[in-house]
């Protein structure tokens, strides 16, 4: 799941810290049976610069301190959709857990490291044990009113933990290019069995925002 979505401006930081406004937690429910390309169906492979954006924040015991959050992307280490008549069908993507990290701390190496090492620990990520995920289509729906033009469904398999989850997107389909670009939608961690709480009087709150922006090309 980059090119799952999201440009990481500062300007963003200050609503990110809310780790809220107008996103939904959607629902995880058992995983199910992944959808197979029809035949005659082309094949695009996931671009390199495809990415799956994040935030996070948390909140303090004390309630006169205000919630602070961080963002960042992960990057894809595979991927490829399959494409019938225009319309997406199935398709597959795997994060590289590996490259997880923060943005908003670019200016600030030492903390950077400190903050991205914490968040690949057991505590959170535990990329050591689980490097990569994975999000398999297990379902496309049109959709006629609002922002985006496709429900997507799939499997996240996600610290060894498979659950199914529906997001909406743009998905474009241009000659030789599919692009796909997720709302920002958020996943309950504890859901994937990050159950970290915090410490030193900070509350890590339990839902992480994704979006991912996901372009591929036609393979030859």
């Amino acid at each position: 799941m980059k090119k799952l979505f999201l440009s990481l401006a500062i300007v963003s930081f200050v609503a990110l810290t809310s780790c809220g406004g107008n996103t939904e937690t959607v629902q995880a429910t058992d995983a199910t049976e992944t959808t197979n390309a029809s035949e005659g169906a082309e094949t695009f492979v996931a671009d390199s610069t495809s990415t799956i954006n994040w935030k996070g924040g948390k909140t303090f015991d004390d309630i006169n301190k205000p919630e602070e959050g961080h963002y960042g992307v992960v990057k894809l280490q595979a991927g490829e959709v399959h494409v019938a008549n225009g319309v997406l069908e199935s398709g597959y993507f795997v994060a590289d857990f590996t490259t997880f990290e923060s943005k908003d701390l670019d200016a600030d190496a030492e903390s950077k490291a400190k903050l991205d090492g914490h968040l690949k620990s057991a505590d959170f990520l535990d990329v050591e044990k689980h490097p990569t995920a994975k999000f398999e289509i297990t379902g496309v729906k049109a959709l006629t009113e609002g922002d985006y033009n496709t429900e997507i469904s799939g499997n996240l398999d996600f610290r060894g933990i498979p659950k199914n989850i529906t997001f909406k997107a743009n998905v474009a389909v241009d000659g030789d290019h599919v692009s796909i670009k997720s709302e920002e939608f958020g996943i309950n961690r504890k859901d994937f069995g990050i159950t970290f709480t915090g410490g030193g009087g900070s509350i890590i709150k339990d839902e992480v925002l994704l979006q991912a922006d996901i372009t591929a090309t036609k393979a030859n």
